[in-house]
């Protein structure tokens, strides 16, 4: 624990350093108010007929008070010092205000920082190492968890702000009654010692609030994607139960710690009492100190023990918040080590004769059987490629490859005569275009979930991509044209159409290269006609690579590929592979009941 918050003040520091330093000056100058305030207190119990300057500490307080007043030219005397009282006041207001908006800042920065730090290193890791993470977990962390880290570096200045203020108040009662003081201040410390173990089950309940609500998350996510399934499967009340069993163990965490705090907060307020109790009696019994002395060590005490049960509280606040500083840490280690390579000076050059797979295996987990096989596989420029074959084939994982997203565990691609290098990946993929089985649309309009595949697209490179797709038509029949917001994922818009405008999209980049997996999928036979039509007349200026289950969709390929088992097993025109008495695609078509 002393480690993690080591790092965590560290960070702290480099993110705000100059903002701390402010929050730091603001606290000193509002414990320096508060001091001067306990010591005009002296002279006006003197003013007001009590002889507190027979104690000799009280009396040179009051000595150096009136010096102080006669180096500007006052008197001291009842008004003026009523005067001072209220500035003072007025000042401790203003600083105060200063000093939480100070700590507030703070609170804000971190956050803006981790959450911006965390989102790069996320979306800079490989496909690989985000295929095989919870993508909940990421949304976990650059929320909730990001809350409370930035909640612990505004309990870490509190925290810091109530210690400054503590010495502050020790320090004037020592100059006051040092035997008093040391006897409270030792009081005190045997007071933390059975809070101790409290601290410990605080902090333990820290990391598990962590791995709850990322497990909370986790779930949410999952439930409310698939509610449509779930309605569909009459499963509601199963996912409830699933979801409330999570919630309670949650709100579980959550008493746990509350029950702690209350403790500790009772502990600390019985004992604190006890001691002042004790103080007192020594004081009076035993060191026979004045009552006027012993009022104005109640009243100091009265200010510090406040300030010493809310710095506990700050404390053990940090040690709740502190292990979601060590999740967020070790998830931005684990994401920064999974990091794709610094991309290579200069674009990758655009092909002019074939993308080309050699030897490449691929597995996407040690262990596990191999998706791609030695697969051999060449995309002929300004063609129209086909991948075929049955589920789990590897076609997928192929165009995976082709694009870039995955790395091969053996094998080379090339561009050309250029190896497809890790650190020219990056490069490449900005000449791909893809169009996934699954289509992904923002919450927002149409013309904006265009410009988000390339912001520089000016109206009629829009309308003639949506022409290329076959949505110029449906797209001039919404309520606002381009403009009309399409909802969460799409959903206000069908399937086809989501597709459709997906397709768009990737059209719109220009690409050298367009990788159709699946992608029309959920378009009825015409508007797949138009689409395939579309993509034919651009035979020659765009290099297509089509992947389809659904073996009509091919017919307009230059070239097939069937794939199985991770290799390529046929290779031909379509025409000519059905031809062929043994032919695995004429198979295939056979399967499906399609004529070639």
């Amino acid at each position: 624990m002393r480690r993690d918050f080591g790092n965590f003040l560290s960070m702290l520091l480099r993110i705000g350093r100059a903002k701390i330093a402010g929050a730091v000056a603001l606290t000193v100058l509002l414990s320096l108010t508060e001091g001067v305030g306990i010591m005009m207190i002296l002279p006006m119990l003197q003013l007001a007929g009590m002889n507190v300057s027979q104690s000799h500490a009280m009396g040179r307080v009051i000595a150096l008070v009136a010096r102080a007043y006669g180096t500007v030219g006052l008197v001291l005397t009842l008004p003026t010092l009523l005067v001072t009282i209220v500035v003072l006041i007025a000042i401790r207001s203003l600083t105060s205000r200063w000093q939480m908006v100070a700590m507030a800042s703070i609170q804000q920065e971190v956050e803006l920082v981790l959450r911006s730090r965390l989102y790069r290193v996320i979306a800079g890791a490989d496909w690989l190492f985000i295929c095989r993470s919870r993508s909940s977990d990421f949304t976990h962390a650059l929320t909730a968890e990001v809350e409370r880290v930035g909640a612990l570096s505004f309990e870490v200045m509190g925290l810091l702000a109530d210690l400054i203020m503590s010495l502050v108040y020790l320090l004037i009662a020592l100059r006051l009654a040092p035997m008093v003081t040391v006897i409270v201040a030792g009081g005190g410390l045997l007071l933390m010692i059975p809070l101790r173990r409290r601290v410990s089950e605080i902090h333990d309940s820290g990391t598990e609030l962590s791995d709850e609500t990322k497990e909370l998350y986790s779930t949410a996510i999952e439930h409310l994607q698939g509610l449509k399934s779930a309605k569909a499967y009459d499963a509601i009340d199963r996912n409830f139960a699933i979801f409330s069993q999570i919630s309670e163990r949650v709100a579980r965490v959550h008493v746990d710690t509350a029950r702690a705090q209350v403790f500790a907060d009772s502990w600390f307020e019985l004992g604190s009492t006890v001691i002042m109790a004790a103080a007192i009696y020594v004081a009076l019994e035993w060191l026979h100190v004045r009552p006027a002395e012993v009022l104005i060590l109640l009243l100091l005490f009265s200010r510090v023990m406040p300030r010493l049960r809310s710095g506990h509280q700050y404390y053990r606040d940090v040690v709740k918040q502190l292990p979601a500083f060590t999740a967020l840490t070790a998830l931005e280690s684990r994401c920064a080590a999974a990091a794709e390579a610094t991309p290579a000076a200069g674009p990758l050059p655009e092909p002019h004769r074939s993308v080309a797979l050699s030897g490449v295996w691929f597995a996407y987990a040690p262990g596990r059987e191999a998706a791609l096989r030695g697969l051999d596989l060449e995309i002929a420029v300004g063609r129209i490629t086909a991948l075929v074959g049955s589920s789990g084939a590897g076609k997928s994982t192929a165009a995976d490859i082709v694009m870039g997203l995955l790395t091969p565990d053996a094998g080379v691609v090339r561009v050309d005569d250029s190896a497809l290098t890790a650190a020219r990946l990056r490069a490449w993929r900005k000449q791909v275009g893809y169009v996934g089985p699954d289509t992904f649309l923002f919450h927002d309009t149409i013309r904006n979930n265009l410009l988000w595949a390339r912001p520089d697209a000016d109206e009629p490179a829009m309308r003639e991509a949506l022409a290329l797709a076959a949505a110029t038509e449906f797209v001039d029949a919404m309520p606002h044209g381009l403009d009309t917001v399409v909802g969460d994922r799409g959903a206000l818009v069908s399937q086809g159409e989501r597709q459709r405008l997906a397709l768009a999209r990737a059209m719109l980049r220009r690409p050298a290269l367009l990788i159709l997996d699946e992608a029309t999928n959920s378009l009825d036979s015409e508007n797949e006609a138009r689409v395939l039509g579309a993509i034919e007349k651009l035979r020659g200026r765009l290099t297509v690579v089509l992947i389809a289950h659904r073996l009509s969709t091919i017919r307009h390929a230059d070239v097939i590929h069937v794939i199985e088992g991770g290799r390529v097993v046929e290779t031909g025109e379509p025409v000519a592979l059905t031809m062929r008495p043994d032919s695995r695609f004429k198979a295939l078509c056979e399967a499906h009941a399609v004529t070639a």
